[in-house]
């Protein structure tokens, strides 16, 4: 009940109170009134007059109090603004919005802190860079507080390109890139972490996805148990995952900074990015800096290893693709990766760099071999490094592949060579407004012109990306396409693209 109803109820109460409480007698003498009060006994007694009735100083000042009484019963009632229900709801609602917000950030200041100080202290876990473990990415590897959770991620874009229905399929490579004029459901995802034991965590990821023609894709992206905090700085993965190269083959579509993939990733591993079966191991190195190092054995083949075996009737730079089993150790793809990171608890920056390297049979010969060699360097710079919130995020990778194509005592034999470079930059304003730019190059040798994988290319990129809320957040792009093999030779794209999480969802990064 509104609080001027009952004051206003309360004064109405003690004001009739107090006029019943007033009672004087009154004598008919003689046609005279004789008033006599007996609520006062020091009041005059037999007294005669012809004037209205007369109380004694004690009933003045009970009616007196009455009246005021009532008087601010009146004002309570009509100050009083009675507010609807759906509006109480809603303000309710903004309160508890607001309180959400400026808990979430205090969390997420605090578990900043949290994986700062256990970098110092040699711990394995943390949210927003890669793990000392240098196993995939920190999300992964991550011990949830709790033996299960639960989340789902999804991807929705609109938009148009100048290029045509075919040639866009051509720039848009990678699976989850934006393949058509119109909607595209690049990603849903939905993803199951449990922690086992005190050391080990497993986690397994369905992915689905509409393509350009329509067809809807459901795939097992990911399913491994990951053991950690072994001691002298052992961690071991078991199972499908992304292979741990360069930093952006491990990111999943839901952490991307930009709507697509960069395509020198779906020239060289496919537009899935390189995963496969297999185990890795990471060793912490006993340097000052934040120094790891990883070796993996994975299977080879399948669509996701378009570099080695890949599928059989492919075909790759003119080279149609055999069947090709693993008949042994030296038929399995291998990785090693070299990563460092230099950061101090109080200062606002942090510097990453790694070198990466693969070494696997490929299926147009019996005996050929590819190997791809990799460096990324990122700085991140925080603006405050009591919140470990970043500001600013520069990330560059170069990658080279050597394909060796057809067996050597033949006359198809020769050695393809492609590479190429992205530079991207992501600026987070003060308004929670982020500014990104992006710069790719790509190109090969120069008899492999007519090859879209592998000849020269180059794009430019820039977006702007704001949140709506913690779960939801909207990004435009535009890119800028140059290729030999368009139309004109360049084509303008523009996308607009909206991402949701929800559960117990943790930054891949």
């Amino acid at each position: 009940m509104p609080i001027g109803v009952v004051f206003a109820t309360s004064a109405v109460t003690h004001a009739v109170t107090l006029l019943t409480s007033m009672k004087c007698t009154s004598i008919q003498k003689n046609h005279l009134r004789n008033k006599v009060c007996s609520c006062d006994t020091g009041a005059p007694k037999n007294t005669k007059t012809n004037t209205p009735s007369v109380h004694c100083m004690s009933c003045f000042f009970r009616w007196a109090l009455s009246a005021s009484m009532l008087l601010v019963a009146h004002v309570s009632m009509a100050d009083e603004v009675v507010v609807p229900p759906h509006k109480q709801l809603q303000e309710l609602r903004e309160q508890m919005h607001q309180t959400q917000g400026n808990y979430a950030t205090q969390i997420d200041a605090l578990e900043q802190r949290i994986f700062e100080l256990e970098k110092v202290a040699g711990s394995h876990s943390g949210d927003n860079t890669p793990s000392v473990a240098g196993v995939h990415n920190a999300d992964e590897h991550h011990s949830p507080s709790s033996p299960l959770q639960l989340s789902m991620s999804g991807l929705v874009t609109m938009g148009g390109s100048s290029a045509s229905a075919d040639e866009l399929q051509q720039l848009q490579a990678g699976s989850h890139d934006p393949q058509k004029n119109g909607f595209t459901i690049q990603a849903l995802a939905l993803a199951i972490r449990a922690r086992l034991d005190h050391h080990s965590d497993a986690m397994a990821g369905i992915v689905s996805h509409i393509k350009a023609d329509g067809q809807s894709v459901v795939e097992l992206e990911q399913a491994y148990i990951h053991t950690k905090d072994l001691p002298y700085g052992l961690s071991v993965m078991a199972g499908q995952y992304f292979l741990d190269f360069g930093e952006e083959n491990s990111h999943h579509p839901d952490d991307w900074d930009f709507v697509d993939v960069p395509f020198l990733i779906t020239r060289l591993f496919g537009g899935d990015k390189l995963r496969s079966q297999g185990i890795q191991f990471a060793w912490q190195l006993p340097l000052a800096s934040r120094s790891t190092l990883s070796l993996g054995a994975s299977n080879p083949s399948g669509e996701t290893a378009t570099s080695f075996l890949y599928q059989k009737g492919e075909t790759v730079a003119g080279h149609t693709l055999q069947s090709r089993d693993v008949s042994g150790l030296n038929d399995l793809l291998y990785s090693v990766k070299w990563s460092n990171q230099f950061s101090a608890n109080t200062s606002p920056h942090q510097i990453g760099f790694g070198a990466s390297a693969l070494l696997g049979p490929n299926a147009t010969g019996d005996s050929t071999d590819t190997q791809i060699f990799g460096l990324n360097f990122d700085w991140v710079w925080y603006g405050n490094a009591q919140s470990r919130k970043p500001r600013f995020n520069w990330r560059t990778e170069w990658m080279l592949r050597r394909y060796e194509a057809g067996d050597k005592n033949t006359f198809s034999h020769e050695v393809l060579r492609d590479y190429g470079i992205f530079s991207q930059a992501v600026w987070n304003l003060d308004n929670d407004w982020a500014l990104g730019l992006r710069a790719e190059f790509a190109d090969g040798n120069k008899g492999n012109f007519n090859d879209p994988l592998r000849n020269n290319r180059k794009r430019f990129s820039v977006n702007v990306t704001h949140p709506l809320s913690k779960s939801v957040k909207w990004r435009l792009q535009y890119n800028r396409d140059l290729d030999g093999n368009l139309n004109g030779n360049n084509a303008n794209s523009v996308w607009l693209q909206v991402v949701f999480q929800a559960g117990a969802h943790h930054k891949h990064e």
